[in-house]
């Protein structure tokens, strides 16, 4: 015995656009898969401003004055060639930090600098983004900025965060410090929400 159904045409287009709706939910998921997949700070990027307390439209971060000092002081700090004098990098990072600043390289890092950018013969470049402000306690700011290396050196990451304080010194925004790795764990644990 042979059976015979009759479907409308408004239940089979009602079909079709669900069939549509299906296909366009595939291809987005699958995008937003491969955009994922070749940026993955991006959702980190976007969960972190979900989990701020305010939301607000801000503008590139790299265009703020601060941050921008804080990207020069780091592009010469990583601006790096082995035959150079280290008081050539020493003069080159201090002329864009404050006076504490400068102390600070000069006491903490240029030994340790000059020490590995000769012992692997590093000539090095880089680019510096910043990525977003951190800290802001009126004085000094403190931004997360990623360092992509032109020549890494044996066991150097290409790319690499790195948080950098910043002041006002003369009206202008100079390099304070930069951050420890033991600093900047606070800054990398997940915020707790209420």
């Amino acid at each position: 015995m042979k059976r015979e159904f009759q479907i409308s045409r408004k239940t089979i287009s009602a079909i079709v656009l669900l069939i549509i709706f299906l296909i366009a939910i595939i291809v987005l998921i699958g995008a937003g898969f491969l955009i994922l997949r070749n940026n993955p700070t991006l959702l980190s990027g976007i969960i972190a401003r979900f989990e701020g307390a305010t939301l607000t439209a801000q503008a590139d971060p790299g265009s703020a004055p601060d941050a921008q000092a804080a990207a020069r002081a780091l592009t010469a700090f990583y601006t790096l060639d082995y035959s150079e004098p280290v008081d050539q990098w020493q003069g080159r990072v201090c002329a864009l930090a404050t006076t504490d600043g400068c102390l600070l390289i000069q006491t903490l890092f240029a030994s340790t600098v000059y020490q590995v950018v000769k012992a692997n013969q590093v000539k090095t470049g880089c680019t510096v983004q910043a990525v977003r402000m951190v800290e802001d306690d009126g004085a000094t700011r403190i931004w997360k900025l990623e360092v992509t290396l032109g020549n890494p050196w044996p066991g150097e990451a290409s790319t690499t965060p790195v948080y950098a304080e910043v002041a006002q010194a003369n009206g202008a925004w100079l390099l304070n410090r930069i951050l420890l790795s033991q600093e900047t764990v606070r800054f990398e644990t997940p915020r707790s929400t209420p």
